[in-house]
């Protein structure tokens, strides 16, 4: 192991999305300093991805904040199908895009879904070429590889489990699959504590199937079943970095990463207790208390190394 990668740096993360720009969200934050967008994007048939992003009107020193101007022109001037229709909606591009979790608390219990942001969306000409796709080429520090079972059947793919080191030192865990073709090569070679580097595409797949039941009487009956597949599928990887590469990442600083995640998620916990005590007592309620009620400590069963 590389002993002077003791800073944890950003992993590679890259989001490519082209698509078919189906609807677009936003609303402006409550002190009116900045806004948060959200748009669809139709990717393939029954495919739509979600792209969020959030910025400032203003940087530090006062000046414009270009990532703000871009959600406000896509805003204004960009033509979704919800709007326009498919015809006259415009096909956008994502080169920027990065992989997230959105997480909170509800009733106690940790919510967290994987969540995509970009700060800058492109539209197309009308001479470019158009390859409507989600993919993801991202580094992950590998905690396991496990076997994928549906309904208790192994269905010849893995899981592969870990931690993406995001910007500021932090780390959020993450699973991918893997496809059936790079599921040997993946348990063969990814072990606990290794640096990988894997890419694939982002599946967000929904349809709905209308079947009808013929009746002996009377008016037949429709039956609408829902199919959905949401994951993140690994097409293709390479070796796992040598241990002494400098762009291997430490084992401790995704330890000391992992900590102040708990201590992160525990404070996040009590200041959605905090809000629920102050629904019941209309006014007051406990202060808020930034301190962890005692020390985090992290399972070694938690640890890819």
């Amino acid at each position: 192991m590389n002993e002077n990668n003791t800073v944890l740096r950003e992993a590679e993360n890259k989001v490519f999305i082209e698509g078919l720009l189906i609807e677009v969200r936003h609303n402006e934050w409550k002190n009116k300093e900045g806004l948060s967008i959200e748009l669809d994007i139709e990717t393939a048939e029954n495919e739509v991805q979600t792209v969020n992003g959030m910025s400032r009107y203003k940087k530090k020193d006062g000046t414009d904040n270009a990532i703000a101007k871009g959600y406000q022109t896509i805003i204004n001037d960009y033509k979704s199908v919800d709007k326009h229709g498919r015809e006259g909606a415009d096909k956008v591009r994502i080169t920027q895009g990065k992989i997230g979790l959105n997480e909170y608390y509800v009733q106690g219990n940790l919510k967290s879904y994987p969540q995509l942001t970009t700060n800058f969306v492109n539209r197309l000409d009308a001479n470019e070429d158009f390859n409507p796709r989600a993919e993801f080429d991202v580094e992950l520090f590998v905690k396991n590889v496990a076997e994928e079972k549906v309904k208790g059947e192994e269905t010849g793919r893995v899981n592969l489990n870990g931690y993406i080191p995001l910007y500021g030192g932090k780390v959020i865990p993450f699973t991918f699959v893997v496809t059936k073709e790079g599921s040997q090569f993946v348990q063969n070679n990814f072990e606990k504590g290794s640096t990988v580097n894997v890419f694939g595409k982002i599946i967000n797949y929904k349809e709905q199937k209308v079947t009808t039941k013929t009746a002996a009487f009377g008016e037949d009956k429709k039956e609408i079943t829902s199919i959905t597949k949401r994951e993140y599928l690994v097409t293709g990887g390479n070796d796992p970095y040598d241990e002494d590469s400098k762009n291997a990442f430490n084992p401790d600083s995704i330890k000391k990463a992992l900590t102040e995640r708990e201590i992160y998620l525990e404070e996040m916990k009590k200041n959605e207790n905090n809000k629920d005590d102050n629904k019941k007592s209309g006014f007051g309620g406990s202060a808020p208390n930034n301190k962890p009620s005692k020390p985090v400590e992290i399972s070694d069963d938690d640890l890819p190394f």
